[in-house]
């Protein structure tokens, strides 16, 4: 039995954003059995022979150096704040598990763990469709100023393209929208580990508008469809391969 420590998980039933759905699709049919553990109850992974980590944000720094003693795997879904705890916890890692090649270097560039690869988030290639595009632009994320909202309505303007903003919206709903979106942007100011929207907007044939603090962009050859789609179908037979070596 494997230790899941996280708090990526569903809030009142519903998947928030891009960490808690890569969990979920990860805990769905494992190939070993698990215990999901939330951080305040980091203390119960103490027992178990094998953890696997991908949420550090609320484990206390105390936490963080017991957990280190288990030599966990680490999967961290954003760029991790740096403090000595952290560096501990990451350096003892069986593996680090970043998102993208971006991402794995500026982890590495703080922290020095055993093992370290990056691997892209599982997504389903079959829930993004191709329609007749229209002309306008989609700008969909949290309503929050490190995605770029100001931003996407700047580019916008500037190209004279309608701009279609989507926030707290049925992820069915986006995918709908994005599969007629002749464009997609997102403009984070502020280093985004993937983000797992990029990929979507790619699959759905959007013309897509980011900069380079999204980590897709260090994914060779990012916006061909092929590739997104081979990484993405290997992805979750791929995390558990290395999480299980």
């Amino acid at each position: 039995m494997i230790a899941w420590v996280s708090h990526h998980l569903p809030i009142d039933g519903k998947l928030i954003g891009g960490a808690e759905m890569s969990d979920d699709t990860l805990l769905k049919d494992p190939p070993v059995k698990l215990d999901i553990i939330t951080p305040d109850r980091w203390k119960e992974a103490m027992a178990y022979d094998q953890v696997i980590i991908t949420g550090t944000d609320l484990l206390s720094p105390y936490a963080m150096n017991q957990l280190a003693r288990k030599k966990p795997v680490v999967a961290v879904r954003h760029l991790q704040t740096q403090t000595l705890e952290r560096s501990m916890l990451i350096n003892s890692a069986k593996v680090l598990i970043a998102q993208t090649p971006k991402h794995l270097e500026l982890e590495l560039s703080w922290t020095s763990p055993k093992k370290a690869t990056w691997i892209l988030s599982s997504l389903d290639p079959t829930e993004m469709s191709v329609k007749p595009k229209e002309n306008f632009a989609l700008w969909a994320a949290r309503m929050h100023q490190q995605k770029g909202p100001v931003e996407a309505q700047a580019w916008a303007n500037e190209q004279g393209i309608p701009l279609v903003m989507m926030t707290d919206k049925p992820r069915a709903e986006v995918l709908e929208t994005m599969s007629r979106a002749k464009h997609f942007v997102l403009l984070p100011n502020g280093f985004d580990g993937e983000p797992r929207v990029i990929i979507e907007a790619v699959l759905s044939g959007c013309e897509v508008h980011t900069n380079d603090h999204a980590g897709i962009t260090s994914v060779p050859n990012w916006r061909d469809p092929a590739v997104l789609t081979d990484l993405i179908t290997k992805s979750k037979e791929l995390f558990w391969e290395t999480a299980l070596a």
